[in-house]
C-alpha cells in the first residue's frame, strides 16, 4: 500500500509530536511497519473522524487477517501478514506454539504441563524463546469436568488458552467462565457453527473454523465472519504416510488465496494440529523406541508445517521437561525463519569485558552481527575465560562476509581499537582476529601499531587456542 495514499485519509489538525510522531506521513510509516495502532492516536478515537479511520482501517488492514486471543502481555497476535514469502517484505507474526493438555489430567500432572508451559524460556542468540499457548482438550466429554479444568489452568497461568471441542455446550462453560481472558474456542464446523458462533458473538471471542473439506472450511468460516465474529481457519491435518503432502497443499492453498489472490473469502489465519499425529494410537502400549519414533514424526510435522508460516501450531509433545529437545528444535526453526530480512540483526558495537579480565587479558575481534557476537560471547563465557571482547561495527554483517565485503578491514578494525582505547584495557600489544578474516591481518598490524594473531574459524575453539598462545603474563613469545 502506497503510505501517500493512505495519508490522504488522515485528519488534519493532530498533533503527533506528542505521541512521539514527526508528522501526519510517520504515522503512516509507522501504521504500516505495525510499531502504532490506530487506536494509540486519541483524536481518532472521535467520532467525527469516525469515516476515515474506516478508510484507513481498510487500506492497512492486511489480506490475511489477524486474530488475537488472550491478554496482557502474552496475548498471542496470529495470521495478519502482508506478502506469501518472507523476502518479498517480511512476516510480521511469528508462529505461535500451542502445546495441548486435557481435562482427564490428574492434578499434580496437570500442574506439572502448566507450569512447565507457561514457563517455558531458552535464551537463544540473544533472544527469550518462549511457548505462546495451551490448549485444553476436552476428553472427559463432560462439560462440568472441563469447565473445571479450564477454571484451574486460566487460574494457574497468564499465557493465553485455546478452549478444545466439537461440542457447542462444552465450550460454552468453559468459555463463559473465563471470558474475561479471551481464549481462542476450537472449533466451530458444519454441525454446530451457528451454536458456537452464537456463543463468540455473545462473548467477543475469536473462533476457528473446522473442516478437512476445503470449501466446506471457508463456508463455515464465511458465516462466522460476516456476522463479525473474528476467524481462523483449521483444514485439517492428515498424519500418516502417504497423506502429509495433503495437509501441507492445503496450507498452501489457504496462503495463496489470501496473500497472492487476495480472495476475501480465504483472508484468515490457518491453523494445523500436529498432535493429529497421535489420534488413534495406544500410548499406553507403546515401547520407549516406537513413543520416540512417533514424536520424532510429530516434530518433523511441525516443522514442515512452521516452514509454510502457519499460524499457529497445535503440538502434543512438549508438555514435559523430557520433551526440551522437541521444543528447542521448534523455537529455534522458528528463530531462524522469523528474522527481519529487511535489517541485519546488529548488536552495539564496543569493548566488553568477559569475566574479570586484566590488563595481560586477550583481546579478541568480532563483529556487531548479533548471530556471530552472541555465540562468541557465549563460548567465551562458558569457558570461564577471562578476556576482552572488541566488537567493530561492520553495519550488523558477519565475519566472513564482511571481510569479503570491506567492512571488516584493517582500517576499521585499527579505527574501533583507537576508539575504545584499547591500550588503556590491556599492557600488551596483541589483537586476536578470526581465522575467516585472516587475510587483514599484515595490514592491521600497520594500521593498528600491534601484534595480531589469526584465531579459530569458530569460537569454540578459542580455548585451545588460548592454552597455545596465551599465558597469565599475556601472549607467547611472538618467535615460540
Amino acid at each position: 500500500m502506497n503510505p501517500l495514499e493512505i495519508y490522504k485519509n488522515v485528519p488534519k489538525g493532530i498533533d503527533f509530536k506528542k505521541y512521539g510522531l514527526d508528522s501526519g506521513m510517520a504515522f503512516v510509516t509507522q501504521l504500516l511497519e505495525r510499531k502504532v495502532k490506530i487506536d494509540d492516536i486519541a483524536e481518532l478515537k472521535d467520532p467525527k473522524n469516525a469515516q476515515a479511520v474506516q478508510k484507513i482501517r481498510e487500506m492497512t488492514t492486511p489480506p490475511q487477517k489477524p486474530v488475537v486471543f488472550g491478554t496482557g502481555k502474552r496475548a498471542c497476535t496470529i495470521g495478519g501478514e502482508e506478502v506469501m514469502y518472507r523476502h518479498e517484505l517480511t512476516f510480521f507474526n511469528k508462529t505461535a506454539i500451542a502445546i495441548d493438555i486435557h481435562d482427564m489430567l490428574d492434578d499434580a500432572a496437570l500442574q506439572a504441563a502448566v507450569d512447565h508451559v507457561t514457563n517455558f524460556m531458552v535464551e537463544r542468540i540473544g533472544e527469550q524463546l518462549r511457548l505462546e499457548a495451551i490448549a485444553i482438550r476436552c476428553v472427559s466429554g463432560d462439560a462440568a469436568t472441563f469447565k473445571k479444568c479450564v477454571e484451574v489452568v486460566s487460574a494457574k497461568t497468564e499465557i493465553p488458552l485455546i478452549l478444545c471441542s466439537f461440542d457447542a455446550k462444552v465450550l460454552d462453560g468453559a468459555a463463559r467462565a473465563i471470558a474475561a481472558k479471551k481464549p481462542l474456542l476450537y472449533a466451530a464446523t458444519k454441525e454446530n457453527w451457528k451454536d458456537v458462533g452464537k456463543l463468540a458473538r455473545e462473548l467477543g471471542l475469536p473462533v476457528v473454523a473446522f473442516s478437512t473439506d476445503f470449501e466446506e472450511l471457508l463456508s463455515v468460516a464465511n458465516s462466522l465472519s460476516s456476522s463479525g465474529i473474528v476467524v481462523a481457519v483449521d483444514p485439517g491435518v492428515i498424519a500418516g504416510d502417504g497423506l502429509i503432502a495433503q495437509s501441507i497443499n492445503k496450507v498452501i492453498m489457504l496462503r495463496t488465496a489470501a496473500l497472492e489472490n487476495g480472495t476475501p473469502t480465504a483472508s484468515y489465519p490457518v491453523i494445523a494440529v500436529p498432535a493429529a499425529t497421535w489420534i488413534g494410537v495406544d500410548v499406553e502400549s507403546l515401547s520407549i523406541d516406537d513413543l520416540h519414533e512417533l514424536q520424532y514424526k510429530e516434530a518433523n510435522l511441525a516443522c514442515m508445517l512452521l516452514s509454510m508460516d502457519t499460524s499457529l501450531l497445535i503440538c502434543h509433545t512438549g508438555r514435559s521437561p523430557d520433551d526440551v529437545w522437541f521444543l528447542m528444535g521448534l523455537a529455534t526453526l522458528r528463530q531462524n525463519l522469523f528474522v527481519d530480512p529487511r535489517i541485519y540483526p546488529a548488536v552495539d558495537p564496543g569493548l566488553i569485558p568477559i569475566g574479570s579480565p586484566t590488563d595481560k587479558s586477550p583481546l579478541l575481534v568480532t563483529t556487531n552481527y548479533r548471530m556471530t557476537k552472541v555465540p562468541v560471547e557465549e563460548d567465551l563465557k562458558s569457558a570461564g575465560l577471562n578476556c576482552w571482547l572488541l566488537v567493530v561495527d561492520t553495519g550488523g554483517i558477519g565475519v566472513e562476509s564482511s571481510t569479503a565485503g570491506g567492512q571488516f578491514n584493517a582500517d576499521a578494525i585499527a579505527e574501533a581499537l583507537k576508539k575504545y582505547n584499547w591500550q588503556d584495557k590491556v599492557s600488551h600489544n596483541t589483537v586476536i582476529i578470526p581465522g575467516m578474516s585472516a587475510r587483514v591481518s599484515g595490514a592491521l598490524e600497520e594500521a593498528s601499531g600491534g601484534r595480531v594473531l589469526v584465531g579459530p574459524n569458530d569460537s569454540s575453539g578459542i580455548p585451545k587456542f588460548l592454552e597455545k598462545m596465551w599465558t597469565e603474563e599475556g601472549p607467547v613469545d611472538a618467535g615460540t
